[in-house]
């Protein structure tokens, strides 16, 4: 069964200290009020809060609900808030409050990243400020994993979930939440990565929320359902379609169901109550004889995970492999380009305009051949045959003049008198569905210097890019109101363009997507099935992706279907996404080859990682179909001006993979994570680093539906950028009968009989053999790119998911160990 876990420590001081910091600003933020009212008593009243219990994130939206009761005169005028100099913008949104009214509304915001506060103020129509109230909020870091708990007893769960720390070192925010935290736009959930559901009754929630939680599982939210002691009616209002199965009863649970996620149940355990029903969709992750105890389903790019029994209760909780299963349940957050830390290869994409291209070399060089004719041998001449040579202090400046205004000229001829909107979206949807979410950036392109009232209807969230805007006069504030929908468009006031230059913002809004159908099936290494284009519009270079393999499909027309073949391949080092799905050759010549460089830059944001962890594939345990159209997700109106619009847009849609009969796990198929470590640790898709100490990596199979029955186990500690598959067919091993005692001592002498500590910078490694108690068992020593064949692999599989646990031990405390890990896992799912 998984070993305990324990919080995991890097060992450094300034690791140690951040963590701590992001730990007290939590609890202020927990323990201190999260909104100072404005007045406490009058005609006007106002206090406001930001959702989600204060939490945020930079450069992802933020709810803040604004409670305003007015029983003096009439009032007509805005809700404003100032983001900072870092996001560039002002927000606003109109309000109407008649006299004895009490009124809410919700501002979406993007708050400084640097601050504890902000203030958000109630303006008149004539510029007087009536009111004003401070919220206070926490941002968290981009990789920092952010999970909240809806529970009637949150603090019990919140104690059991020891989760490993991001790549900078920040232990994840957990924190509880109320339903009237959640807010009612998916725009709002930008923050929460993780959302943990016990005990409150589904039926509270609004509509409206039911379906920003849809939206917010569909673009990689994780939501996990635990059983507790109110009972199945509680989830009577989550939709079927996002739940692996509908529980119909609850029943006592022998401890020995629970073996397959807990490992074996301790000596005297008691049934367990737990929420049984059939598996409609997804996999079981326990079952009590044909019904699911625990089961997960995966929905658009998120998942939705029911754990039927209560984690707190009865011997569970006292179990020590309860901290192994909320680290499955919980997974880190992902730093792929789906979540947009930065977007400055989208930024790129959107100053992809034909207008703004150079001018072909050969129009320059017959202006310049031209100039250099005239003003010199030509005028010579002409001035030499008329006798009139001394007017060559008048012909020539009046020549300069006159190429210039032509050069000016040339150039308004190519780059147009028409006023452009450049738009480039990514739209993630789901399979089988037209419900969907786009961040669209857009562009506004002007010939000449100019002031335009920015207006997008559908109630669109405008904001600033994340990277800014260098090429546009980015340093001109957004004004930006914020609309409702149908009955006002949101609007920019005043925004600026110069002279032949862009300027570009970024939106946020739910879409209709093309409904996109796949069927495939992993066998052996290959991926095989259909894929649909159900909609009625074409789709453009479709791909199906998984991980860093590809299977280009090229155009697709309405109604029609494709084939798909794709054989997995180890590529750490290989060619790009991009590359694979676009093409590495073009320019920027044509309108054909302008679309190409757009679609590039879009593909390389999905995968786009700025802290450098990523190799540059998608980090997904699903497949991916990527597909392309040339429509306007937004219909974006500049005041009287009709602009000339172009557009481009990516769908995004994850499926899932059906798995049955023998598959070999290994690359794009297989995920680690830390699951332990003791001493200074890190790790990126590829390769680890481990000072004196050791660290616990979780191996895991992407999710299929059955159970696992493992054939073959290959390892290999490699240094290259090559697979297990290129290095031969390997030596067979078992582990050692007794672990081997490492000397202690510069002469490798102590205690007597010791083994020298290792000198080639690799660890020793050992495995989880999962088998009776379950007990660690350590390998012989390997060398680097050498293949090992694990002997007896099904003791060390787990059966309903397929994890190894591997272990990596730094004996030597002079030397850091750096190395590359590589495990294939082979097998039937029946």
């Amino acid at each position: 069964m998984p070993l305990r876990p324990s919080s995991t420590s890097t060992g450094v001081r300034a690791r140690l200290a951040l963590r701590l910091a992001s730990v007290l600003a939590a609890g202020a933020v927990l323990l201190g009020p999260l909104a100072i009212a404005g007045s406490a008593a009058g005609p006007l009243n106002m206090n406001a809060r930001v959702l989600l219990q204060g939490h945020a994130r930079g450069g992802s939206w933020t709810a803040i609900e604004v409670d305003l009761q007015n029983d003096g005169p009439p009032i007509t005028g805005e809700l404003r808030m100032d983001g900072g100099s870092e996001s560039n913008a002002r927000y606003a949104m109109a309000v109407k409050l008649p006299t004895n009214s009490h009124q809410t509304y919700v501002l979406h915001a993007q708050p400084p990243a640097f601050g504890r506060n902000v203030t958000i103020d109630l303006v008149a129509d004539d510029g007087r400020e009536l009111e004003s109230v401070s919220v206070a909020y926490l941002v968290h870091d981009a990789t920092q994993l952010v999970v909240g708990v809806l529970a009637e007893q949150p603090g019990a769960l919140i104690s059991q979930m020891h989760l490993p720390s991001s790549t900078r070192g920040l232990e994840p925010a957990v924190f509880p939440l109320t339903i009237g935290d959640l807010p009612s736009r998916v725009e709002g959930w930008s923050a929460l990565d993780r959302l943990v559901w016990q005990d409150l009754d589904s039926n509270n929630l609004t509509p409206e929320q039911l379906e920003a939680m849809r939206r917010w599982i569909a673009a990689g939210g994780r939501l996990v359902i635990v059983g507790g002691s109110a009972g199945i009616g509680t989830l009577s209002a989550f939709p079927d379609d996002i739940l692996p199965y509908r529980p119909t009863a609850t029943v006592d649970a022998a401890p020995e169901a629970f073996a397959s996620i807990l490992g074996s149940a301790p000596d005297g355990a008691a049934d367990v109550p737990a929420m049984v029903g059939a598996l409609a969709r997804g996999r079981a992750l326990a079952t009590a004889g044909d019904r699911a105890i625990a089961a997960e389903l995966g929905y658009g790019a998120g998942r939705v995970t029911i754990l039927g029994f209560d984690p707190t209760s009865s011997w569970i909780g006292e179990d020590k492999a309860v901290e192994s299963l909320w680290r499955s349940v919980l997974p880190a957050r992902t730093s792929d380009g789906t979540l947009l830390i930065d977007d400055s290869q989208i930024l790129n994409a959107v100053y992809q305009l034909p207008a703004l291209a150079l001018p072909p070399t050969e129009g320059l060089l017959g202006i310049i051949g031209a100039y250099i004719l005239i003003i010199g041998p030509i005028n010579y001449l002409i001035l030499k045959r008329l006798d009139r040579r001394e007017l060559a202090w008048i012909t020539m400046p009046v020549l300069v003049l006159g190429f210039t205004a032509a050069a000016f000229g040339y150039g308004a001829l190519l780059k147009g008198t028409d006023v452009v909107v450049n738009e480039v979206a990514i739209v993630h949807g789901a399979p089988d569905a037209t419900e969907a979410t786009a961040q669209v950036y857009f562009g506004v392109f002007s010939p000449t210097r100019a002031t335009y009232r920015v207006e997008v209807p559908g109630g669109a969230l405008l904001a600033s890019p994340i990277s800014g805007d260098p090429f546009g006069q980015g340093s001109t504030t957004l004004d930006i109101v914020q609309g409702t929908g149908e009955e006002e468009s949101s609007a920019i006031r005043n925004l600026s363009v110069g002279t032949g230059s862009i300027r570009i913002v970024r939106a946020q809004v739910p879409v209709s997507a093309p409904r996109m159908r796949a069927d495939l099936h992993l066998v052996d290494r290959s991926l095989t099935g259909t894929f649909e284009n159900a909609s009625e519009e074409p789709l453009e270079n479709v791909a199906v992706v998984l991980g860093s393999s590809v299977a280009v499909l090229g155009d697709v027309p309405p109604g029609e279907s494709r084939d798909v073949r794709l054989t997995i391949r180890d590529n750490p080092f290989g060619a790009s996404l991009a590359d694979q799905v676009i093409g590495a050759a073009f320019d920027n010549d044509t309108p054909a080859a302008v679309r190409r460089s757009i679609r590039y830059q879009l593909v390389n944001q999905l995968t786009f990682d700025p802290t450098g962890m990523s190799n540059g594939s998608l980090s997904l345990d699903q497949a991916v179909i990527m597909a392309f159209g040339q429509k306007q997700t937004l219909d974006v109106k500049l005041g009287s001006e009709t602009p000339r619009q172009t557009g481009n847009v990516l769908y995004y849609v994850p499926v899932e993979i059906g798995i049955a009969g023998h598959v070999a796990f290994s690359s794009d198929l297989m995920r680690s994570t830390v699951v332990e470590a003791d001493g200074q640790f890190s790790k990126d898709r590829f390769f680890l680093n481990l000072g004196n100490g050791s660290a616990t990596l979780a191996y895991q199979p992407i999710p299929f539906e059955g159970t696992f029955s493992a054939s073959g186990l290959r390892l290999g500690l490699i240094s290259g950028g090559g697979g297990l598959g290129e290095l031969g067919k390997g030596k067979d091993i078992e582990p050692l009968a007794e672990t081997t005692i490492v000397c202690t001592d510069s002469n490798n002498t102590l205690p007597k009989g010791c083994q020298a500590r290792r000198e080639d910078f690799l660890p020793e490694v050992e495995v989880f053999d999962r088998s009776g108690e379950g007990r660690w068992l350590r390998l012989p020593r390997m060398s680097s790119d050498t293949v090992y064949n694990l002997l007896n692999p099904q003791r060390y599989a787990d059966p309903a998911t397929g994890q190894v646990l591997m272990r990596f031990v730094n004996d030597n405390p002079e030397l850091q160990a750096g190395f590359g890990f590589q495990l294939v896992l082979e097998g039937d799912v029946e």
